[in-house]
């Protein structure tokens, strides 16, 4: 018994990190290879986070707005922005209380998450990797809350 439990534990940790190592892929590293090759070779010299708080969103909603309501933006564009950044921190929320006993609580898990969202949206500012944007932080931390409720109805079956 105890053997499976260390087993599914270690299984759990092993999803965890695919899980980071995804959203990776998709909030930090959205372009080839090469671009990155060639940006950090070359681009990433002239860059400034200065430079970047200038491209940065920190009106909460706003961009969430722009959005659901912008004539400029394709609606298959606002889904996949808004539920993409949802939908990847669904199992964060799911796979935390598992493995972390803190974050069985609410507001442990809450924190975690957005601690978690928040240093994405720094790795793209400080490394001129996308914007930051808080309209993220919130969708993220509310993707993260709906995994919670998963492991919560989870917890109950």
């Amino acid at each position: 018994m105890k053997q499976e439990r260390k087993a599914s534990k270690f299984i759990l940790w092993i999803a965890l990190f695919c899980c980071l190592l995804i959203l990776s892929k998709f909030i930090l590293f959205k372009k080839s290879p090469g671009y990155y090759k060639q940006y950090f070779a070359h681009g990433y010299h002239a860059y400034s986070v200065k430079q970047g708080w200038k491209h940065a969103n920190t009106k909460p909603f706003s961009s969430i707005r722009l959005f659901a309501k912008s004539k400029y933006v394709t609606s298959e564009y606002s889904y996949k922005n808004i539920g993409g950044n949802i939908v990847g921190f669904i199992p964060l929320g799911l796979l935390l209380p598992f493995l972390i006993p803190v974050c069985r609580n609410f507001f442990a898990l809450t924190g975690m998450v957005l601690l978690i969202s928040l240093s994405f949206e720094l790795v793209q500012l400080l490394a001129g990797l996308g914007s930051f944007d808080v309209d993220d932080l919130i969708l993220n931390t509310t993707g993260g809350i709906a995994g919670y409720i998963l492991y919560k109805l989870i917890g109950r079956t």
